[in-house]
């Protein structure tokens, strides 16, 4: 019999590739083991109606992935701070939603900020007080911190680089007369200065 027809659910799964425990298990129970993958399979599933949650808990402790298993268990994962999701992968420190990384120390900081090129400054300032709020949960964590102050530095970039744009933006607001009429106010103004500098050395 072929392993897609006998291997149908977790039962036929486990007995399949391990025949010689399955039969085992069976043995204890003072049963005959049959000869054949497909007799295993259903005295095994028998002996489950009979005997309950204790056979089908032995069953499973002889699963032929059990480390694939648990090692996909213990992975941990908690919320994203980018996404929100509670796809992000702590081993790997990636999201498995977004595919965002967090900092890992590893002083690439250019490839970690490239991931905020999309980000407006309110998504940013979003993601900055999420992860502000997780590195004062976990002060230890010295890349947490670092993080933070990457995202901080990168924020206050942008906002004076808003303020520069708005400065060139007036400057170049202002028409040549403009320019011109400024000038002549502030030569005037100094001519007045020093008219009355004048007159105040001379008593007038």
């Amino acid at each position: 019999m072929t392993t897609q027809k006998l291997a149908q659910n977790k039962i036929d799964y486990i007995v399949f590739h391990r025949p010689k425990e399955a039969g085992q298990l069976l043995y204890d129970y003072g049963y005959e083991i049959p000869k054949e993958p497909k007799a295993l399979t259903g005295s095994i599933k028998a002996l489950i109606r009979k005997e309950g949650r204790k056979v089908t808990e032995a069953l499973l402790e002889l699963h032929p992935d059990t480390k694939a298993i648990l090692a996909i268990k213990s992975t941990k994962k908690s919320n994203c701070s980018a996404c929100n999701n509670k796809t992000y992968n702590n081993d790997s420190d990636n999201c498995e939603s977004c595919g965002h990384s967090g900092y890992i120390g590893s002083g690439d900081e250019y490839s970690f900020l490239g991931q905020f090129d999309s980000y407006n400054d309110s998504e940013l300032e979003k993601y900055y007080r999420g992860i502000v709020t997780k590195s004062n949960k976990t002060p230890e964590n010295k890349n947490l911190a670092q993080e933070v102050q990457l995202i901080w530095n990168e924020l206050r970039q942008r906002k004076q680089q808003e303020q520069q744009e708005k400065i060139t933006k007036v400057s170049k607001g202002i028409s040549k007369d403009d320019m011109i009429l400024l000038g002549m106010v502030f030569i005037a103004g100094i001519l007045v200065g020093h008219g009355l500098k004048k007159n105040m050395m001379y008593g007038k």
